[in-house]
């Protein structure tokens, strides 16, 4: 099948949808997969076949990795290292810690095989943000959850906004305890998450930031992604490390009739699309179960389809006036109230699409009760008159704040 342009493939598709007009063309046929693994036809299984570098760690990736938001048991993570899987990417507060205990019993023995990253709030607060020796106990907790020495990448998690910039990028306290933590042997490359790309990927060009910001995980996705592409480039020039997250735009694939027994996968387009930016290393997947790993894994090294081209399309259709672009915030000055609103539409989106229940009442008691949405039934709703998408956000608000308080 003769690969896309995205940019005429976008055209026309809509005013209410964003246009991803972009002028290079996916998976060129000089793009060859490089592999180490047996032909798939060989085992009857799904297999990676797309290795790449990340950044100039060094580190060899394949181009989907394992996340582990949440995941069913340790045999999950194993049979995805099984199928090729060379990343595996955790946190703290994933799962309780438990996430990272899984980890560390699947990935018992395989420890030189595989590349390890986890991620650690850059505070203890809301708005307190941790000193050198607390960062050292949320690490060294985790190294022994992960039953490990010492992780191949440490990631600042969640850095959304611009106080972050000054809480967490310019904590020197907290900059040299990454600094003492590299020193040691207990981590090999440091960088940060975002759900704000745009902000912190002109963050991370800056001189000040070269020492820490090695690699970058940002979201990227077919419905969120066209303003950032000059500035991945210019950070994947740089040598940066760069992984795209949240490449399912929602995943309201489950809620949508006619995605049912769909002949051709979701998932498996929406990573085809992000994967065929060259300037991605790898994208991130929460893989929750063995089918979970199957039909992700089968994504590896896929040339975007027409008929992928297609169900994206239809699904951006579909999803329109429901998806909450993460990146988007332009109806947060219009609240009255400084409802953190692109924030506790993202937790809801956890719940409500990811089944990652426990996660997002989780990260919904992190937030500054200032910032959630009590007041909303007595407003006006100047949200949803500020919506670009014509999204309910008041009531989507209200609805967010009666699942996930408690």
């Amino acid at each position: 099948m003769k690969n896309i342009n995205r940019r005429k493939f976008f055209t026309g598709v809509g005013s209410g949808l964003i246009t991803l007009g972009v002028s290079r063309h996916l998976k060129g046929s000089a793009n060859i997969p490089q592999t180490d693994s047996k032909n798939p036809a060989e085992t009857g299984e799904p297999r990676i076949i797309k290795y790449n570098t990340i950044g100039k760690t060094g580190i060899k990736t394949s181009d989907i990795i394992f996340g582990a938001t949440s995941f069913f048991s340790a045999s999950v993570a194993k049979y995805a290292y099984d199928l090729g899987v060379k990343v595996f990417d955790n946190a703290e507060n994933y799962m309780g810690g438990r996430a990272e205990e899984m980890f560390g019993q699947a990935l018992k023995g395989l420890r030189d095989k595989v590349s390890i990253i986890t991620k650690h709030y850059g505070h203890r607060t809301p708005a307190t943000p941790v000193n050198k020796q607390q960062l050292f106990e949320k690490f060294n907790a985790s190294l022994k959850r992960l039953q490990t020495d010492y992780v191949d990448i440490a990631f600042i998690h969640a850095l959304d906004d611009e106080a972050d910039v000054n809480r967490f990028l310019q904590n020197d306290d907290l900059m040299s305890g990454y600094a003492q933590l590299k020193k040691e042997g207990k981590v090999r490359f440091t960088g940060f998450s975002t759900h704000n790309a745009k902000l912190f990927l002109e963050q991370a060009l800056k001189p000040e930031f070269a020492e820490f910001a090695q690699v970058i995980m940002f979201m990227y996705n077919h419905m969120e992604g066209k303003e950032i592409e000059p500035l991945i480039t210019k950070i994947h020039d740089k040598g940066i490390g760069t992984i795209a997250m949240k490449t399912l735009a929602g995943g309201q694939q489950g809620n949508l009739k006619t995605f049912m027994n769909h002949e051709t996968s979701y998932p498996q387009a929406a990573l085809a699309w992000v994967l065929g930016n060259p300037n991605i290393d790898c994208a991130v997947i929460s893989m929750r179960s063995f089918s979970h790993v199957e039909e992700y894994v089968s994504a590896s090294g896929r040339a975007l389809k027409r008929e992928d081209l297609a169900l994206l399309k239809e699904y951006s259709r579909q999803v329109d006036t429901t998806y909450c672009r993460v990146t988007c915030k332009k109806c947060e000055p219009s609240c009255p109230h400084h409802v953190a609103i692109s924030d506790v539409m993202r937790f809801e989106m956890y719940f409500e699409n990811y089944g990652h229940e426990k996660t997002a009442i989780e990260n919904y008691a992190l937030l500054d009760d200032a910032r959630k949405p009590k007041n909303c039934a007595n407003c006006s709703g100047h949200c949803n008159i500020a919506c670009p998408f014509d999204i309910k956000v008041q009531d989507r608000l209200i609805h967010a704040d009666e699942i996930l308080h408690v």
